[in-house]
């Protein structure tokens, strides 16, 4: 599973773990390190799969009076809820029993994670060259 697909993830699973406790208080803060999540949460035009999910869960929690908001933290900078928060990203990255869905994953997703990998593969290549010196300087 892709790191951005296991804290999309776990944000999911903080929901339903939100949404299952017993409190007359119901605002809650989600920490996440993930900007790239949070925007994605925003943008209307995003469609992948676990933000979508996210979204339908927020609108099932609002019908119930849950007033939820997410908050970034600084990743690796030794914060506890960080850190347990990397700890089950990892374990839901590779839980077998999780089931995971290509099906739902948009076309664009993958022809933008391919040009990810194929732009490494080439900045990979030019670095190790040593042809074309000129060029590079």
């Amino acid at each position: 599973m892709h790191k951005k697909s296991s804290e999309q993830l776990v944000l999911v699973r903080a929901l339903e773990y939100t949404e299952n406790l017993k409190t007359e208080d119901k605002t809650a803060t989600i920490y996440t390190d993930s900007r790239m999540t949070q925007d994605s949460l925003k943008n209307s035009n995003i469609h992948i799969f676990l933000i979508e999910e996210i979204r339908r869960k927020l609108t099932e929690m609002g019908k119930t009076n849950w007033k939820i908001q997410f908050s970034w933290v600084k990743a690796h900078v030794g914060i506890h809820e960080n850190e347990v928060t990397e700890k089950l990203a990892k374990e839901a990255g590779t839980n077998l029993d999780i089931k995971e869905s290509h099906e739902n994953v948009p076309k664009s997703v993958v022809i933008n994670e391919l040009g990810e990998i194929s732009a490494d593969m080439s900045k990979r290549e030019w670095n190790q060259t040593t042809k074309g010196e000129i060029t590079k300087e």
